[in-house]
């Protein structure tokens, strides 16, 4: 496989059925890296082929999972996956959601040149300058061909992001406000007025530029200036659902408020994830995050940049879910349920194709009854 096919299969969304076809072909490329049967030297286990899934295997799983036409619509764009839809193909991945991540460059380093001509191509206009001097945030609308610049290039089951911050940052907040501090901030706790001072110290070793163009990472949310006049989460609830009589849990519904027609990033913990809305004209905003989360006990934050040109947060909001990832024998349901979803189609098709034929003898008998009754 050439370096540029490895590139097509790792980010490709087939839109046509030649584009799947494709797709299938690289896919057996990928297969034959697997195709080895050996002994490791130092433990002398054996490595066998058919223990390890190919890309193929995983879409024939999904598309079983779904449904060929479900599958057609999310990876063609015209819609995204359903909470159950996000369940069913974790399930085809061994319970795992890959998501696209980003780790941050220090200030040590700068940004490759063709990141930055690949920023000036999408904010255009002007948008590039503004963005650069903290005068303005990406527009909610660019913000995917943005992270595309950043080599995030998401696939349809790929909600939401993770952006890391580099090891020299975090080694700096260890050891300036000690490891058990920075364990307890990232889960919740408030740092102090000095902690925050020491962690401005910290992460004044990302790169700058970076820090325009893309949210900021997770860790550095917490020491942010909280300004509930500006931004707050006003409720987390989630829509949950039943399989079989039992609760496999649903989407989280996000709401809250911030200045009108201002980018508002919503940080969960303890992944940590971040997603990306945009409030309307009276500043309300509403995100619905499909993406099953691991665990039941999360906390959250929002940010946005307020009028001052400053980014600021959110107070801390904690909050539960019915985790998915706790439901024993979670498979075995949604195959479960999938079969008997096939067959309730079996069964209307049938229904269907009976009450053509008896329409079409219907129509028949009287079209011969016409005849028979006509004169010589």
């Amino acid at each position: 496989m050439t370096s540029y096919e490895f590139e097509r299969l790792r980010y490709f969304i087939p839109s046509s059925i030649s584009e799947q076809n494709e797709l299938y072909q690289l896919g057996d490329k990928a297969k034959s890296c697997w195709e080895y049967t050996g002994t490791q030297t130092a433990t002398n286990v054996t490595i066998s082929a058919s223990a390890v899934k190919s890309i193929s295997d995983y879409e024939a799983c999904v598309i079983k999972s779904l449904g060929e036409t479900a599958y057609k619509q999310i990876y063609s764009g015209v819609r995204t996956p359903t909470y159950e839809e996000h369940l069913k193909y974790e399930q085809c991945n061994s319970g795992q959601t890959k998501v696209s991540s980003v780790i941050y460059y220090t200030n040590e380093e700068k940004l490759p040149k063709t990141t930055e001509a690949c920023l000036k191509t999408v904010l255009t206009g002007g948008t590039f300058d503004k963005v650069r001097a903290s005068e303005a945030d990406v527009p909610y609308e660019l913000r995917d061909k943005v992270n595309r610049c950043f080599g995030v290039n998401p696939q349809p089951f790929e909600e939401a992001r993770v952006y890391k911050t580099p090891d020299a940052v975090k080694n700096c907040l260890k050891e300036d406000i000690g490891e058990a501090r920075f364990n307890e901030i990232n889960s919740g706790s408030q740092p102090t007025d000095e902690e925050k001072k020491k962690g401005e110290g910290c992460f004044a070793k990302l790169n700058r530029d970076q820090t325009k163009f893309l949210p900021l990472p997770p860790e550095q949310v917490h020491f942010l200036e909280t300004d509930p006049d500006s931004i707050n989460v006003g409720e987390v609830k989630q829509e949950t659902q039943k399989l079989k009589n039992v609760n496999i849990g649903g989407k989280v519904i996000f709401t809250g408020s911030a200045l009108p027609n201002s980018v508002v990033n919503i940080y969960i913990y303890s992944e940590p994830i971040v997603v990306t809305t945009k409030t309307d004209e009276n500043g309300d905003w509403v995100y619905e995050l499909d993406q099953p989360l691991e665990g039941d006990k999360h906390i959250a934050y929002a940010t946005v940049r307020n009028s001052a040109g400053k980014v600021v947060r959110s107070s801390v909001l904690d909050f539960s879910v019915v985790a998915a990832d706790d439901i024993e024998n979670l498979p075995q349901f949604l195959e479960e349920e999938g079969a008997v979803s096939s067959q309730n189609k079996i069964i209307i098709y049938a229904v269907i194709l009976i009450i053509i034929a008896i329409v079409v003898v219907l129509v028949v008998q009287r079209f011969g009854y016409k005849k028979e009754v006509l004169p010589k």
